[in-house]
């Protein structure tokens, strides 16, 4: 009966650990079909993004630091002149947050954020819709000053 017991519990933990990894598979391959469909055009396909235009998002300290920029920028679009790590862009990058569902912005904002080096937590469906309900009622795209304002720290739903 003991032995039953532990092989159960052996067999409960190896289950959860394998169905997370592939969740975190699913949505790193998600999160690459939606950022080629919707983003690589302006960031380009290795996140290197179009000087002066469109910035990169490989190695950039909003892409690694707290996720929350990262989807108030995805849901709310920006308007330059903006800089990243200290290179001026002027590009307008249009909100997602009409388009895109909220697992398809977490899985887009995990993707850049796991993605080209960079080293940024995943974002959940949970973390999103609570951005969401934050920026309900912003109807503009962020500015340079409105992203610096917000804090550079993970979303907490």
């Amino acid at each position: 009966m003991k032995r039953k017991f532990h092989k159960a519990i052996v067999l409960g933990i190896s289950s959860l650990f394998f169905s997370s990894s592939l969740f975190a598979q699913d949505i790193m391959k998600d999160g690459k079909k939606f950022y080629e469909m919707n983003c690589a055009a302006c960031h380009q396909p290795t996140g290197t993004g179009v000087p002066g235009v469109y910035p990169p998002l490989a190695g950039t300290k909003i892409v690694n630091g707290g996720s929350k920029r990262v989807v108030a920028i995805i849901l709310n679009g920006l308007q330059g002149p903006f800089k990243v790590d200290g290179t001026q862009y002027n590009g307008v990058m249009q909100p997602w947050k009409a388009i895109l569902s909220d697992d398809r912005i977490a899985a887009v904002a995990t993707y850049i954020r796991q993605s080209w080096g960079n080293k940024g937590t995943p974002v959940t469906v949970e973390q999103v819709k609570a951005a969401r309900e934050e920026y309900k009622g912003r109807t503009a795209p962020l500015s340079e000053a409105d992203v610096n304002a917000i804090p550079d720290e993970d979303i907490k739903p």
